[in-house]
């Protein structure tokens, strides 16, 4: 007695631990509340000049609407052609005009002069501004010996010794009459600049100063055609000082397939955990199969659930609701930013999470629940003592000793949050034991009231397992999904295995055969296709978890989803109120013989439940007040579900059935 009460306090020193640390992590997140919704410059000017909209005005509307930033890209040489200010000539192509007809200009006249060479491209600034930019990024992107100034007053001219096709994809810096019309407007910029694997930090220093320098700018998103971030590959710890010097936020761009992530993000985001957000955008094509609605949703749920801080947007080339297209962009941004305003957040500039440190002894101390739990389990089943007591709570505090003083405590954390996860959960299904081989209730609503009690009980227990996870894993990073709980799939899969060989091969629960009775046991049809049924959605299970899975749901489950969302403002998971929670209220109200033919089944289903209860809070870039809102919700549907499907079981099983 007195080793199980000392069990039962270091249990209580670990969980309020991490309960310390979850409210710590809450606080985090509510400071965190401003959402920044940017357009997309490039796209935006690309429809406005296909449909004549007058820009200005457009984005004047657009502002009123919500909007706070413009993403503004570089210009790349390959832009340069259609841009008022500037030019440029391939030597080669020069050398033939000037064989064949001569120039009739005064400035080309003069360029010949210089001697036209077929290794260069010739780039020719109009104005004070576009020039001014060129002499700051051509010696950025190009050797000072490659670069020549044919002509000091306007129009400007550049001799650069390159090749056409790799000066198309160079970039030049950010235009002067955008980040001019964004400073009018009163919009914050969003500078898209494009990496160069030869930069070192000066280069890096001067491209991201000149992108900030008299620009209102707090977050800068990379692209590129290689998809890079800037100093990717050797540099980037000097892009990380650079805008630490400046007080740039980066943008992370929130994906679900590892070819689309930016290459060298993870290491950006890890050297600026404090200064990075979650960038959501809808790619072109996808936009366009896409409703209106839709595409609110999305960002909607992006914002409430998934720590999205920077919604980027792209104009919707079709109209809506009997609206221009201009209208509909407008109503567009108008409805994402009342939806951030309805989460109780703020639009403004993108605000990361603070700096989130915590100490070893912290971890230490909240890494107790996890051997306590497990000493606990097994005094449950007769085995241990004092000695092993000590032997687990030391080996816990070793490890997270170790894992700090190397660096490497995140593994440490994730080893112990997983075995908590899966743990907790089974020690619920061992509260809940008494409760499956107890006798019927003599009414329903009886039965309803003892189903009830075993829902509570067996997610109360749960609930130690979640506060474990929260408690070892919460940091900026895994809270921007940048780092992951790399032990997702087997919190879904060990309680249900676990739970069924524990009914099964255990006389705690009713059942108590020995594997050989098991093995001997005779198998209806019904039991068979039963059978083959749970490994099916066994494997649906799997290859459905997490944000990105191999089969899409269906159209009615979207569509039941976007209902729930609705209805609810946080959906509830299915595999709590239709799958684990209803099975939780039935499987005491079970007839004898129904708990022989199916218990079996009923166990399966509570293991799904109860894991999943810990894996909605696995996700860790989730806010936990909407992963406890969730689970409210679906435990308060589970309830009303199970309650039908008690009451309906004793009406067709009355107790003289057999």
């Amino acid at each position: 007695m007195i080793y199980r009460r000392f069990l039962f306090v270091v249990l209580i020193v670990g969980l309020l631990a991490c309960l310390t640390l979850a409210v710590r992590r809450e606080r985090h997140e509510h400071r965190a509340n401003r959402v920044e919704i940017v357009m997309d410059d490039q796209d935006f000017q690309s429809l406005a000049r296909s449909y004549a909209y007058d820009q200005r005005a457009f984005l004047i509307a657009l502002r009123r609407a919500g909007l706070t930033s413009l993403a503004v890209q570089e210009e790349l040489g390959g832009q340069v052609s259609s841009s008022p200010g500037a030019a440029f000539y391939a030597g080669t192509a020069l050398l033939d005009q000037a064989r064949l007809t001569g120039f009739h200009d005064p400035v080309f006249a003069r360029l010949a002069v210089h001697g036209i060479r077929s290794d260069e491209v010739y780039l020719v600034a109009y104005d004070a501004a576009t020039a001014a930019r060129y002499a700051q990024q051509l010696p950025i992107k190009f050797s000072r010996r490659a670069v020549r100034v044919l002509r000091t007053t306007l129009p400007v001219v550049y001799a650069i010794r390159t090749q056409p096709d790799y000066f198309g994809t160079v970039g030049l810096g950010l235009p002067e009459d955008r980040l001019a019309l964004a400073r009018e407007l009163g919009l914050a910029l969003v500078p898209r600049l494009q990496n160069d694997e030869r930069f070192a930090a000066p280069q890096i220093d001067a491209l991201l100063h000149d992108a900030i320098d008299r620009n209102h700018a707090h977050t800068v998103v990379f692209f590129g055609l290689r998809n890079q971030v800037l100093g990717y590959p050797d540099n980037i710890d000097a892009t990380a000082n650079a805008m630490r010097a400046d007080k740039l936020d980066f943008g992370t761009i929130e994906t679900y397939d590892a070819k689309q992530d930016q290459a060298g993000n993870e290491s950006l985001a890890k050297d600026l955990p404090n200064q990075t957000v979650r960038v959501e955008a809808i790619s072109k094509p996808e936009q366009d199969k896409l409703r209106p609605e839709e595409i609110v949703q999305r960002y909607d749920l992006g914002v409430r659930e998934r720590n999205v801080r920077v919604v980027y947007l792209r104009p919707f080339a079709h109209q809506w609701a009997g609206r221009s297209i201009e209208a509909t962009n407008v109503e567009l941004v108008r409805q994402i930013a009342q939806g951030i305003r309805a989460a109780g957040l703020r639009i403004g500039p993108a605000s990361p999470f603070d700096r989130f440190e915590t100490r070893w002894w912290e971890i230490a101390l909240a890494s107790l629940a996890v051997p306590a739990i497990l000493l606990l389990l097994l005094l449950d089943f007769g085995f241990g003592d004092r000695r092993w007591a000590i032997a687990f709570i030391a080996v816990d505090v070793l490890l997270v000793v170790a894992g700090f003083a190397v660096h490497h405590d995140m593994a440490v954390r994730k080893l112990l949050a997983l075995i908590g996860a899966i743990a907790f959960p089974v020690a619920g299904f061992v509260a809940i034991a008494p409760a499956l081989r107890a006798p019927r209730a003599p009414s329903t609503s009886a039965a309803i009231l003892d189903g009830l009690r075993v829902l509570a009980i067996a997610t109360v227990v749960t609930l130690g397992g979640v506060l474990v996870v929260v408690g070892l894993l919460s940091t900026p990073l895994t809270m921007l999904e940048i780092d992951r709980f790399s032990g997702v799939r087997l919190v879904l899969i060990a309680p249900p295995l676990l739970f069924l060989l524990l009914y099964l091969f255990s006389p705690r629960w009713g059942a108590g055969v020995t594997p050989k009775q098991f093995a001997q046991a005779p198998v209806s049809v019904l039991q068979l296709v039963a059978g083959i049924v749970v490994l099916g959605a066994g494997y649906l299970v799997l290859v459905r978890s997490g944000n990105q899975s191999d089969i899409a749901p269906s159209s009615l489950e979207l569509a039941v989803r976007a209902h729930l969302t609705t209805l609810l403002q946080v959906r509830p998971r299915f595999k709590e109120f239709v799958v684990g929670f209803p099975a939780l209220m039935l499987a005491g109200a079970l007839l004898p013989g129904d708990r022989a033919r199916w218990g079996w089944l009923l166990a399966l289903a509570i293991g799904v439940g109860l894991g999943d209860v810990v894996d909605t809070f696995s996700h860790l870039h989730t806010a936990l007040a909407v992963s406890l809102f969730r689970l409210v919700n679906g435990a308060v549907i589970g309830a009303i579900v199970g309650a039908i499907a008690v009451a309906a079981y004793r009406r067709f099983r009355p107790a003289g059935g057999t």
